[in-house]
């Protein structure tokens, strides 16, 4: 009658423990594209908002949050730093702008003819992943969307 395992059956288990963890580490990779995303969106959110407490004692906003949509421009070299890893950003539009009602508009100005007409979509892609960020026209809320 057998209480305990043998060394060989220790030794069998270790092998393979060792070998599924290999497999793992190598199925796993980042998804700097969605990192990517979630750093611009919370630029964006910070344009917004920083837009949003533009706003001039007769109750009409004034030129507040910009952000320009480039690898660049994102890419932040101030303490903590960040990078954007992504090989390609597409977006709309260039730069957005944001008014005292933290409405998008097209480029370096927030007068009523530059609003978006449609919801700008920003991708972020690196070899076979990609991430979007969706920045809706009316409200200027932006959410990132799903992975296909």
């Amino acid at each position: 009658m057998r209480k305990a395992f043998t060394l060989l059956e220790l030794i069998f288990v270790l092998i393979l423990i060792g070998v599924l963890t290999g497999i793992a580490f190598y199925l796993y990779r980042s998804d700097v594209t969605r990192a990517d995303a979630q750093y611009t969106l919370l630029k964006l959110k910070e344009a917004r908002y920083r837009a949003l407490s533009y706003q001039s004692p007769n109750g009409l906003g004034v030129d507040g949050g910009c952000i320009t949509l480039t690898k660049e421009a994102l890419s932040d070299n101030k303490s903590p730093a960040y990078e954007i890893k992504s090989n390609t950003i597409t977006a709309n539009i260039a730069t957005v702008c944001f008014d005292a009602l933290g409405r998008p508009h097209d480029g370096n100005s927030t007068a009523l003819p530059t609003l978006f007409a449609s919801d700008i979509n920003i991708t972020f892609a690196k070899d076979t992943q990609s991430s979007t960020i969706t920045l809706y026209k009316q409200s200027g809320y932006a959410i990132i969307g799903c992975n296909n």
